[in-house]
């Protein structure tokens, strides 16, 4: 497995807003706009971690954007990574074009059926983000009884089909993958969910009576890999979240 360390600077920097100048480029460094609690950004943090990238982390005020991002990203969302005046985005793609520039650090197979595999695969797991979000609106909305119940009956059911997909140590194979690294964000966000909503199937839970022992196993092997280094800590998640559903999110929460 690719347990290469890499460099990975500014990940809990903090992050910049209107007005705040543009840190200067520095030629041949790779730089990842993000922001901390992200999901979507912290895809692209793992993705370079794992193929031991050296890279900087610059973190972006979503609700006070600075002017300039608006240039890298005319949405003025994040992930976006930058090198050499060359800008790309989107979370799914940037690893796609991390793999291309740095081949020999390469994630996803080289052979093109085995590639196309992983990318359904990913696509075949992807509603675990509606799971995300679904137990997310439990705290967001309020929810209780047949309402709150309903959205853990739905996550639940999102999970079952994923615990079937997963037929290896990892989505990878017998090693990380493109699709391990893809949905780490969203399993890692699951555990907090679960923990603070007191889920009736815990994730992830180590017990011969888990609803998701495939999963369970694989987040706690996954979780001993580098990269997991760059997850934040529950605490802050919870936070941070509190803070963001209250309208006023502290993107700089723990630095």
């Amino acid at each position: 497995d690719n347990q290469t360390m890499s460099t990975i600077v500014g990940n809990n920097t903090k992050a910049l807003k209107k007005g705040d100048p543009e840190p200067p480029l520095v030629p041949g460094v790779a730089r990842i706009y993000g922001m901390r609690f992200c999901p979507w950004a912290e895809r692209v943090v793992l993705y370079a971690a794992a193929k031991g990238m050296n890279v900087e982390i610059v973190n972006i005020n979503l609700m006070n954007k600075p002017e300039w991002y608006y240039n890298k990203q005319p949405q003025g969302r994040v992930p976006a990574f930058e090198k050499d005046g060359k800008i790309v985005v989107e979370s799914a793609i940037i690893p796609e074009y991390l793999d291309a520039l740095y081949p020999d650090s390469s994630i996803l197979p080289t052979d093109p059926y085995l590639r196309a595999k992983q990318k359904i695969l990913l696509e075949q797991i992807t509603p675990i983000t509606s799971a995300f979000y679904g137990l997310s609106s439990i705290i967001r909305d309020n929810l209780e009884g047949e309402a709150r119940d309903e959205k853990i009956k739905e996550a639940g059911a999102i999970i079952d089909g994923i615990e079937k997909l997963l037929t290896d140590e990892y989505f990878g194979g017998s090693t990380t993958g493109y699709v391990d690294w893809m949905i780490l964000p969203f399993f890692e966000r699951l555990t907090h969910l679960s923990t603070v909503l007191s889920l009736p199937s815990p994730f992830p839970c180590s017990s011969s009576s888990s609803r998701w022992p495939s999963l369970s196993s694989w987040f706690t092997r996954i979780s001993s890999h580098s990269p997991s280094l760059f997850f934040q800590p529950m605490n802050l998640h919870v936070e941070f979240f509190k803070s963001f559903v209250g309208g006023n999110p502290d993107y700089d929460i723990g630095i």
